[in-house]
């Protein structure tokens, strides 16, 4: 009875942002889901590769990289055994699960005008729906968002289920390329709140570190039978070794494909189009200067360790693309447009018009540049003629066995 009690009051009380959540799953539902099978006409080869490399549980189990993924279009091809739309299907899914925690996050750090506005920016964001609605495992790379979530839930909470919650997403993560750093930085960062978890619930620090192992079974096998799967892991390429040369180049390129000029990848994006629109990059300024501002603030030195350490790995030129700190840019975005807000709040704190036509000329940039992201996505890039020279494969490539 007690149970229910609370239970109701929680909804009472949390019946607004609830609601808002609601509304937002299911728009970017129908927005990820609308013309997700037909919207380039063909699939790309490395989707048909992706639905072959997730044929059947003894190839992945030999090949388990990028296993969340793999394992998530096996389970679904059961619904559809010989469509490549599955492959889009489990990549909108883990779309759907990276907008949840990105609304989570930016409303436990900025507040629920920043995750509202935030979340509107991300969601419609052209590079968004270019990996979520692709059947490329390239959109395991949001989950470091889940992991940096999980972290502040050890936090919050210091309890034996986030930290076994943690021991599975870290388990899963260690098969994406380049995540093996970020989750040994992020223990580093919550060794406290780990440790004290391991002197109080030993049980489930025991059962959790039993599941990792068992779930890391067949990544050590694979590395033992293939030991260069270690450097793809690790973010390094496949064959060879990154020159210093080249990935310091790579590296100075990757601030300019975000504000500039877009990196030239047909299957991922439009012409050279820079990643951030000119509103996103001039929220992108002001929630930069508002970071700078609480340096000492633990999300700050999470950011930048995010962004800099993602920017090495991309520069590397292995299996980690900008995708991984795409999410946290946006972080910085939605805290700019919550800054704004505040400030003119702050300057006409009675005067209600003038408060009134601040958020409404808001509304209108962030609508103005969702519109922008979303023709972007929907109209110029499938008509463009590289687009179409890549979308060549027939919905219904059988899969070889």
């Amino acid at each position: 009875m007690k149970v229910t009690l609370r239970f109701s009051d929680w909804t009472k009380a949390q019946w607004q942002p609830l609601a808002l959540y609601g509304l937002l799953v299911i728009a970017f539902g129908w927005l990820l889901w609308w013309q997700l099978g037909t919207l380039t006409g063909g699939y790309s080869g490395n989707e048909a590769q992706s639905i072959q490399a997730s044929s059947s549980l003894k190839y992945i189990f030999h090949h388990p990289l990028n296993a969340p993924h793999t394992l998530l279009v096996n389970g679904l091809l059961h619904i559809n055994q010989h469509n490549l739309i599955i492959t889009r299907l489990t990549s909108v899914i883990f779309g759907l699960l990276t907008l949840s925690i990105f609304y989570w996050l930016v409303r436990y750090w900025h507040g629920q005008r920043s995750a509202f506005f935030g979340t509107l920016l991300f969601g419609t964001s052209a590079w968004f729906l270019h990996t979520a609605r692709l059947g490329t495992p390239d959109v395991l790379l949001f989950m470091l968002l889940a992991l940096t979530a999980c972290a502040i839930w050890l936090k919050q909470k210091p309890g034996p289920w986030p930290l076994f919650i943690s021991f599975v997403l870290a388990a899963g993560l260690l098969y994406v390329p380049g995540m093996i750093w970020f989750i040994g930085a992020g223990i580093l960062w919550r060794w406290k709140s780990i440790d004290k978890i391991f002197n109080k619930q030993l049980w489930m620090v025991s059962l959790g570190a039993l599941i990792l192992l068992a779930t890391l079974t067949p990544l050590g096998w694979a590395i033992f039978k293939s030991p260069d799967l270690a450097k793809q892991i690790a973010g390094l390429p496949a064959t060879g070794w990154p020159d210093p040369w080249a990935s310091a180049r790579a590296l100075l390129q990757v601030p300019v494909h975000i504000f500039f000029r877009g990196p030239f990848t047909p299957e991922h994006w439009l012409a050279r189009i820079p990643l951030l629109d000119a509103f996103a990059t001039a929220m992108f300024g002001l929630g930069g200067y508002l970071y700078l501002k609480h340096f000492g603030l633990a999300r700050t030195k999470v950011l930048i360790a995010v962004l800099v350490l993602g920017a090495v790995l991309v520069a590397l030129g292995g299996g980690v693309s900008l995708t991984v700190i795409v999410p946290f840019l946006f972080i910085m975005v939605a805290a700019g447009v919550g800054f704004m807000l505040d400030r003119w709040w702050t300057v006409f704190p009675r005067n209600i018009i003038a408060q009134s036509v601040g958020a409404g000329l808001i509304c209108i940039a962030v609508l103005a540049s969702c519109w922008y992201a979303l023709r972007h996505y929907y109209v110029a890039w499938p008509n463009a003629s590289t687009t179409r020279a890549i979308f060549v494969v027939p919905p219904s490539d059988t899969i070889k066995r």
